[in-house]
């Protein structure tokens, strides 16, 4: 009984700890060189990805934050992604995501 009292108690405390932290993956993560190759080579789904991993990057910080700036055009997006990454090749595309997110407020 001590054993399950032990587990239950380490289980609902987990969940305690994890309800109040914040977390992310960030899984369209890309240097911007790799975004100027894509671009160059006119991917077509590399519009798309961008206009979508911000969206989704935009409301995960909207979460996070609890504010909600105006939403931006899909197009500007990636149009803003574009200008960012050929000016900053060494960035990378969660740094676009924050300073796009930054301009927004």
């Amino acid at each position: 009984m001590k054993k399950f009292l032990v587990i239950l108690t380490l289980v609902f405390g987990n969940f305690l700890i994890v309800g109040t932290s914040y977390s992310y993956s960030a899984v369209g993560y890309m240097k911007c060189e790799t975004v100027n190759k894509l671009v160059e080579e006119e991917n077509a789904d590399v519009k798309n990805m961008i206009m979508f991993w911000f969206s989704g990057y935009y409301t995960g910080r909207n979460y996070e934050t609890s504010s909600y700036p105006g939403i931006p055009d899909p197009q500007l997006i990636y149009l803003a992604t574009i200008n960012y990454c050929t000016k900053n090749p060494l960035k990378d595309t969660v740094d676009l995501a924050d300073y796009l997110y930054s301009s927004l407020l």
